[in-house]
């Protein structure tokens, strides 16, 4: 048995009622939109081939921003502040042994994608790369913090894996249904914690306010419409759609989510800094 069977088959045992949210997500059929397939598949990448150098490049671009290295310190940063938070923040048992499976899954990922660097290139595979986005800086200083970053923030990841299935760097593709699936679930463990929240009208307020906050970052991660990297990204085939349309798509779900809870949309163009 493999060392990625090993894991998979620990997920298959049984765990709280809860988890991992993303079976319950999935088994009301497929939750993310579909994106199109890429209008050409001229190019397929496997491990070990010579890469041309602009798809290279583009390559450990788009990978930089994810961040989930185990060679990368800044990840393992962001893991401890999650720590920190499940220890001085959490409301129950339940969420902290919740928050407990959630670090296992993204230090999977952090094995994944390491080992996916490391058959690109060994100097990025132990480079420390900060995390750019300022979504990942805002301060985290309630549980209804943390359960909106976790909603978004999360989120985010699922949607961009969605669009990894069609790939043309075989090792991403392969991977992405099972990063697609674990980030939907870290973001359906989010909205678990603020449906909990909102139950009570003082923290459906709270979370009211701090959607002035999360709500823009959250639409900010995908980057500039206009950028001028994305035709490169999908002549490529490293990308199926451009940053405008997956923000559209993204957005299209989290709002249906948050008018679920009662919650009122914030302007979509305010406290914005990448449209």
């Amino acid at each position: 048995m493999s060392e990625m069977d090993v894991i998979l088959e620990a997920e298959e045992r049984p765990r709280t009622g809860l988890w991992p949210f993303w079976r319950r997500a999935y088994a009301k059929g497929d939750p993310l939109p579909a994106f199109p397939a890429p209008a050409s598949r001229a190019y397929r990448f496997d491990e070990g081939d010579p890469l041309p150098e602009e798809y290279k490049a583009l390559l450990i671009r788009m990978l930089r921003h994810e961040g989930e290295r185990a060679g990368n310190k800044s990840f393992l940063g962001l893991m401890a502040s999650c720590l920190d938070i499940a220890e001085t923040l959490f409301p129950t048992r339940e969420a902290k042994v919740l928050k407990a499976e959630y670090l296992a899954e993204e230090l999977k990922h952090a094995i994944m994608f390491h080992r996916l660097a490391m058959g690109l290139e060994l100097d990025f595979a132990l480079r420390d790369v900060p995390y750019a986005h300022y979504s990942f800086h805002l301060p985290r200083e309630s549980w209804a913090d943390d359960a909106l970053f976790h909603f978004f923030v999360d989120l985010n990841g699922a949607f961009h894996a969605r669009d990894w299935r069609e790939s043309s760097y075989v090792p991403l593709a392969k991977m992405s249904a099972t990063v697609e699936r674990d980030e939907l679930g870290h973001s359906e463990m989010g909205y678990h914690f603020l449906q909990r929240i909102c139950e009570s009208p003082r923290g459906k307020a709270v979370v009211q306010h701090l959607l002035g906050k999360w709500y823009p970052a959250a639409l900010d991660m995908f980057g500039r419409s206009d950028s001028p990297n994305v035709p490169k990204f999908i002549g490529w085939g490293l990308k199926s759609v451009g940053n405008a349309e997956i923000r559209d798509a993204y957005k299209t779900y989290v709002d249906g989510k948050l008018l679920t809870l009662g919650l009122d949309l914030p302007d979509e163009r305010a406290n914005r800094k990448f449209l």
